[in-house]
């Protein structure tokens, strides 16, 4: 492999000149030194050692993003508009899945701070212990968050009790008052704020919610399948669901075609995230729409305004939108409820 020297003696140039055409350093080369040594480039198929490039620059050029779980296409479209700003930045982007064990967060820092990542993007997942606080603060000047932990980061959030009280709301209006709702795992932040906004639009439309109407989930369809069984078999079954992801309320709505109710008309199902399967669902998912990719955009640019030090948002949140689909109808008998 040619190196730069080879491309300095071929141009007869120096090392430098070559350096600052390649790095397109702020030191200016005339126009014609410059034409030649990208010629002498193009004729050895000269490509800089990024790891040199690296130590001369102080950077390594990539960032590593910390999630929970790779088979979740939640994450899927965050790391997609992650990738499209770190591409156009001209960083490379290493993925890495806890698949939610204990101590993955951690690990996955200390890998990334041994090979000295300019920064770290952490999506999902649940911020706990002592170690992983502590080894985060210590990089905390390179680090974000998507959604909201308990630390002190820059972060990129959803308006996650606003989302779920929507698509409550939306169920109440089509006349369901026994709603039951399969929320997500302890210790997540996100689950905390999907159950407050199920517990904020029963509250405000005078609706008693009962307690064995909520069930914890663990975010995936068999969780959903299985606390969905535990609901329509209980007595006073629900005649509505929120579920507050997607693949909860997909596996919801198996235990509901299994146990012998027809979606929407037995039962109706709503859930969060809007993941691409929703809509192609049978029937189409009505959930709640999270822009997901401008989610890993945003958080990329704050992330590139971090490492500059340059001036950016500490704390960008984003909206969401209920989308109506098949999944939901009014019940076949109206409920009356009980006010609380």
């Amino acid at each position: 492999m040619p190196n730069i020297l080879d491309v300095a003696l071929k141009a007869r140039v120096s090392i430098a000149t070559v350096s600052r055409v390649v790095n397109k350093s702020h030191h200016k080369v005339n126009r014609a030194t410059q034409e030649r040594v990208l010629k002498v480039i193009r004729e050895l198929d000269y490509r800089p050692n990024a790891l040199a490039k690296g130590l001369l620059m102080k950077k390594t050029m990539t960032i590593g993003i910390i999630i929970p779980d790779i088979s979740n296409p939640y994450y899927a479209e965050i790391v997609r508009g992650i990738q499209d700003v770190a591409d156009q930045a001209g960083y490379a982007v290493t993925l890495h899945n806890t698949d939610k064990k204990p101590g993955g967060i951690t690990r996955y820092i200390y890998l990334l701070r041994e090979k000295s990542a300019d920064g770290i993007i952490f999506s999902g997942g649940i911020i706990d212990g002592p170690e992983t606080v502590s080894i985060l603060k210590e990089l905390k000047e390179r680090v974000v968050v998507i959604g909201r932990h308990e630390v002190d980061f820059p972060a990129v959030m959803v308006d996650n009790v606003g989302g779920a009280a929507q698509a409550v709301q939306h169920l109440l209006d089509i006349g369901h008052r026994r709603i039951g709702f399969i929320g997500g795992p302890d210790g997540s932040t996100t689950a905390l704020d999907r159950l407050a906004g199920y517990k904020k639009a029963m509250a405000k439309s005078g609706v008693m919610a009962a307690p064995g109407l909520v069930k914890k989930g663990a975010w995936t369809p068999e969780s959903g399948y299985l606390l969905g069984t535990e609901l329509l078999k209980g007595k006073g079954r629900p005649t509505a669901i929120a579920a507050a992801n997607d693949q909860m309320a997909f596996g919801a709505i198996k235990a509901a075609r299994a146990l012998g109710l027809a979606v929407p008309k037995d039962l109706a199902v709503a859930g969060f995230d809007d993941i691409p399967l929703s809509s192609y669902f049978d029937p189409p998912l009505t959930t709640v729409k999270i822009p997901m990719h401008d989610l890993g955009a945003a958080s990329m640019k704050m992330l590139l305004g971090l490492i500059s030090g340059g001036k950016f948002e500490k704390m960008k949140l984003f909206r969401t939108t209920l989308q109506v689909r098949g999944s939901t109808a009014e019940p076949q008998k109206k409920e009356s409820g009980k006010k609380s």
